[in-house]
């Protein structure tokens, strides 16, 4: 036997918001996804890096700069 509540037909209606409400959250899943590559991208171009030839992963972007972080709050 199922437990919880019990799932609702999908009519013709019901399927249309599904989609609807389906699109719209990936639309906002693709714009979250472009400013965080547009931000890693404006990070990049800030930190310092040893190969100008091959782009940094995202992980590598971030190990980078914090370890530049670091360095510079040495500095300091």
């Amino acid at each position: 036997k199922r437990r919880g509540p019990k799932k609702k037909k999908m009519t013709k209606a019901r399927m249309e918001r599904f989609k609807l409400r389906r699109m719209k959250a990936n639309a906002r899943e693709r714009n979250r996804m472009h400013g965080l590559n547009a931000a890693l991208d404006n990070l990049r171009k800030v930190v310092p890096c040893y190969s100008k030839t091959q782009k940094l992963s995202k992980i590598e972007t971030l190990r980078l700069a914090k370890n530049y972080i670091w360095a510079l709050s040495e500095i300091l």
